[in-house]
């Protein structure tokens, strides 16, 4: 990833990245070495990446402070103390989020939403399968079918922001640091210039006032865009992506889908955080 991020010449990138199982593997902590020396940054997301939705405000303070005292060496090196929720669930209450964002602000972090996302995570067991299998077919197909979903969902979002605003909003781009991502990376950027994209500080586009407010409070796996479009009453067609019933069938192998891997993980997560389990889809 910060191969392609230089060949574009991109800097200030924020990695928001659990740091529990550094817990079981400290030499995890080197990815951090490297992203500042490419002159990147840290910030906090938690130390379990738990949903808010799950637990109560202290409990999920807990667990923010935690891994603040983890990556401290590196976050304090970032221009801004961020936070980002995990999957960017801001709670399912009012009262939840507002106790966890007054948290926040006593102790100088700016949480930042995303408002641009392809639902990256839904290639990760299908790569991880096709590599299993040895299948080079449902690899290449899998590889080309990340990076044009990265492009439409982009096109998708900023067309949505501009039917609502009447001006394409800075968008805050999320892609998950998954093995998938790290080769295809470098071709998406490339397709994003091409297409005129400007690349710019997280700074920058947090001082735009289409983050000044959380539009709604939602138990969904939702982005700012698709909350605005949400208060708005504003469809936004082609999101989630179509595809994402197809890759399931690529390199099928039984116990394996992405909804059996995943709920396994975010169960664990939620045990691990002593949380009441709940889990709304990911469309």
């Amino acid at each position: 990833m910060t191969a392609a991020f230089a060949v574009h010449g991109i800097k200030g990138v924020y990695s928001f990245s659990s740091t529990a199982p550094a817990e079981s593997d400290p030499r995890l902590y080197q990815v951090f070495d490297h992203w500042v020396e490419q002159g990147h940054h840290v910030a906090n997301h938690t130390h379990l990446h738990g949903s808010l939705n799950w637990v109560d405000a202290p409990k999920y303070i807990a667990d923010i402070e935690r891994t603040e005292k983890l990556i401290g060496r590196w976050s304090s090196q970032a221009p801004t103390k961020y936070f980002r929720y995990c999957m960017d669930m801001w709670g399912n209450s009012r009262e939840k989020r507002d106790g966890v964002e007054a948290f926040l602000q006593s102790e100088g972090f700016t949480s930042s939403p995303l408002s641009a996302w392809f639902y990256d995570h839904a290639w990760i067991v299908p790569f991880w399968r096709a590599h299993k299998l040895g299948d080079q077919q449902a690899l290449a197909f899998l590889r080309k079918s990340f990076v044009d979903t990265a492009i439409d969902q982009l096109r998708l979002h900023t067309a949505a922001g501009h039917a609502m605003f009447g001006r394409i909003p800075p968008q805050i781009w999320l892609a998950h640091g998954s093995p998938i991502a790290g080769e295809c990376m470098g071709q998406i950027l490339d397709a994003f210039a091409a297409a005129g994209v400007e690349f710019i500080s997280l700074e920058e586009a947090m001082s735009d006032p289409f983050y000044a407010v959380q539009p709604v409070i939602t138990e969904r796996f939702r982005n700012q865009t698709q909350k605005w479009a949400q208060s708005k009453s504003v469809l936004m067609p082609g999101v989630p992506p179509l595809i994402l019933d197809e890759l399931d069938n690529v390199a099928f192998m039984e116990g394996h889908s992405t909804g059996e891997v995943f709920h396994d993980i975010l169960l664990r997560l939620c045990k691990a955080m002593d949380g009441e389990f709940s889990w709304p889809g990911w469309d």
